[in-house]
């Protein structure tokens, strides 16, 4: 895959910088991204191992498929060691940036290649072109990085850690997913006949579209339910305080000091 200053600059900066800010905020760092000189330091090495990684693996990388996997290992490490990450927290920001540029890339790309660079080998010669091309990446990761500081959607997850699991292997098996079509339709669309290219693309769009629509549904539900059980949880702590002290004001004005003082030992068992 080729690389180079200019790509390296004006591509993979932005986007490194995008999805760290990302990755920051699904993870519930949201005060790593306060401007000061502690977080301005941290993020620009995180920053600069980031693009360095990219100079290093994509000229390495035999395919897409290749170049992602090392790239989630790559920043996975780099989350780990300049934001002191446990690995499944740096997995799960890295593989969710991850799955929104897949998606992006698989929605639109793939047919950019095929249809107006007629082929992989005229689209990376045609690198001059990428900075306009990756603009739909870059407004999704935009709007991805202005609802996530809005709402701070995932910091629920916190609440049940089982769920983390779920979420990374759902948001893992949708990336690595994508790429494999990703990777099948750009060897093989330009060898089949027009129909079943149309065919091909068509059917890509729809799986890719519907699966997404679907894993954040999934992950809507299981959210709701989590802030759901949490808020019961916090309304029936709530009632049996309440409870408590009004059985302990009443001891009290009764002069039953005795009794309010083994009342209050018992809930402190």
């Amino acid at each position: 895959m080729i690389m180079n200053l200019y790509i390296l600059l004006l591509v993979s900066l932005p986007e490194a910088f995008l999805n760290l800010i990302i990755a920051l905020l699904i993870t519930g760092r949201k005060e790593n991204l306060k401007i000061n000189s502690k977080n301005i330091l941290k993020f620009s090495t995180a920053i600069a191992l980031m693009l360095t990684s990219s100079w290093v693996i994509r000229p390495i990388s035999p395919n897409i498929i290749t170049s992602v996997t090392l790239h989630v290992i790559a920043y996975s490490l780099i989350l780990m060691i300049v934001y002191k990450m446990k690995l499944i927290y740096a997995l799960f920001g890295t593989s969710f940036f991850f799955m929104i540029i897949t998606t992006t890339e698989v929605l639109y790309t793939s047919y950019v290649i095929t249809y107006i660079f007629k082929g992989m080998e005229n689209f990376q010669n045609a690198y001059h072109w990428y900075v306009i091309l990756v603009l739909p990446q870059r407004t999704v990761q935009v709007l991805a990085i202005a609802f996530l500081w809005k709402h701070e959607v995932l910091l629920a997850t916190r609440i049940n850690h089982r769920f983390h699991k779920l979420f990374l292997a759902s948001f893992l098996l949708l990336s690595f997913g994508e790429q494999s079509l990703y990777f099948v339709y750009l060897d093989f669309c330009d060898k089949l006949p027009l129909v079943y290219q149309v065919t091909f693309s068509v059917s890509m769009f729809a799986v890719v579209l519907i699966l997404n629509i679907l894993i954040f549904k999934l992950i809507h539900m299981i959210i709701g339910s989590l802030l759901e059980n949490s808020y019961k949880m916090y309304t029936d702590f709530e009632d049996d305080v309440g409870f408590a002290l009004d059985e302990i004001h009443s001891l009290l004005v009764n002069n039953q000091v005795d009794e309010a003082v083994k009342l209050i030992e018992f809930l402190n068992e």
